[in-house]
């Protein structure tokens, strides 16, 4: 019975990824709670959820082809194009709390995977950089719905020089924090 074995070695190998491989954090897929909707919070002026529906009345934006690094440089996946909402959109739609003349200077948008994975951005490299543009929450990727490793919506820089670190699969959250 030792061909038991390379079956299920086989299996492994062919099977989709069993584990959420971020840069130096894999989780097992058991562990993952799949992404719905996206809650938009904090310094905002109506907090909102967004769904994929909801998403989709936004101005949808395509990434063109890309590669994800990850932190230590090695390329981990190709994507012809993610399509989804610029993450400015998305704010844009909720309305931050700029009644500050300096507020917007002063405000980091954390975003959070349902596995608690968080990235951050600031207002300025949103609003004030080329990385702004191409900061998508996606929801389908090569022509295709999102797959379950990704959930229903994900976000990913695609200007980052190692996108991996910025790209939240099962994207759950996005929070608006105006430092003091």
């Amino acid at each position: 019975m030792k061909l038991r074995p390379l079956v299920l070695a086989a299996l492994l190998l062919t099977t989709p990824a069993l584990h959420v491989a971020y840069a130096d954090n894999p989780v097992p897929m058991a562990n993952v709670k799949p992404s719905i909707d996206v809650r938009i919070s904090g310094a905002v002026k109506a907090p909102q959820s967004f769904d994929v529906a909801a998403l989709k009345k936004l101005t949808a934006r395509n990434s063109g082809p890309m590669d994800v690094i990850c932190a230590s440089g090695a390329t981990v996946g190709k994507v012809n194009n993610f399509r989804g909402a610029r993450l400015t959109d998305v704010l844009d739609a909720v309305g931050l709390n700029l009644d500050g003349h300096k507020d917007g200077r002063r405000m980091v948008v954390v975003a959070r995977a349902t596995d608690g994975y968080v990235v951050t951005f600031s207002w300025n490299e949103l609003y004030n950089t080329a990385i702004g543009k191409d900061v998508l929450v996606a929801w389908e990727k090569d022509g295709k719905p999102l797959g379950v490793r990704e959930g229903q919506l994900l976000l990913i820089s695609g200007q980052d020089t190692k996108t991996g670190p910025r790209h939240v699969r099962n994207l759950i959250s996005i929070e608006v924090l105006r430092m003091k």
